[in-house]
């Protein structure tokens, strides 16, 4: 996700070696940001490893409504590398679908209409591609989710907490790497109560048209620093 060389001063050794260490063992993050939909989209293709060759295995999550199709994000359609899952809540709200990377779900997904169901059904999702894979590699299982405002809706914070926590453990269980989408700026006030649950913090942003990112992670205390998309 970011460049060993020609960094000019972004993330320092230390930083990429933490974000190295946390994608061989299992990472959680979160995406934070109102920005465009197409840097939503981009950022959700390189955590989801669209540019590495090696093998993956991927799970989509489907909260939002929209009209950008699931494979804008991934280009697998076999069982054996790709579970789409969707989730019907009641309450939609506009930004939620504005900014959703992953819709237009294929007919073949699951579908689910309870928060626990939810995350049932990823558990259940990440136990058939470990065994489709006869293990998996770290860092192999990635895992999108594309909207946390639909289920925060839905369920208030404190499920939307207990899911996250428990997802999350679930897939470092299995090395894998999760994202989830907060379409909301940093200083909201649900953005703070929710960071603790993650190792990786992701903030996005639009300066003079430029798309930019922001990397923090062990709580802050290490800091890619503002980096145009073009350079990670």
């Amino acid at each position: 996700m970011f460049s060993e060389t020609d960094r000019r001063g972004g993330p320092d050794d230390a930083f990429i070696e933490e974000l190295s260490r946390l994608k061989r063992q299992g990472a959680s993050v979160l995406v934070v940001g109102s920005t465009r939909a197409s840097q939503q989209t981009e950022t959700c293709r390189r955590l989801l490893g669209h540019a590495i060759e090696r093998p993956r295995r991927r799970i989509l999550v489907s909260t939002a409504g929209g009209t950008r199709d699931v494979f804008d994000v991934v280009s697998e359609r076999t069982a054996d590398r790709l579970s789409v899952i969707t989730h019907d809540v009641q309450t939609r709200s506009a930004a939620a679908a504005d900014s959703s990377p992953i819709s237009a779900i294929p007919e073949t997904s699951t579908s689910t209409d309870s928060i626990v169901d939810l995350g049932v059904a990823i558990s259940s999702a990440i136990e058939n591609l470990e065994t489709a894979a006869d293990g998996l590699e770290p860092s192999e299982l990635r895992i999108g989710v594309d909207s946390l405002l639909p289920l925060l809706e839905e369920y208030g914070r404190e499920r939307v907490f207990r899911f996250i926590h428990l997802t999350n453990g679930r897939t470092r269980d299995a090395g894998g790497m999760i994202h989830y989408h907060l379409p909301v700026e940093r200083d909201a006030d649900i953005a703070p109560v929710l960071s603790p649950l993650f190792d990786v913090i992701v903030e996005l942003r639009e300066r003079n048209g430029v798309s930019q990112e922001r990397w923090s992670l062990k709580g802050g205390t290490l800091c890619s620093g503002w980096i145009s998309t073009t350079e990670v």
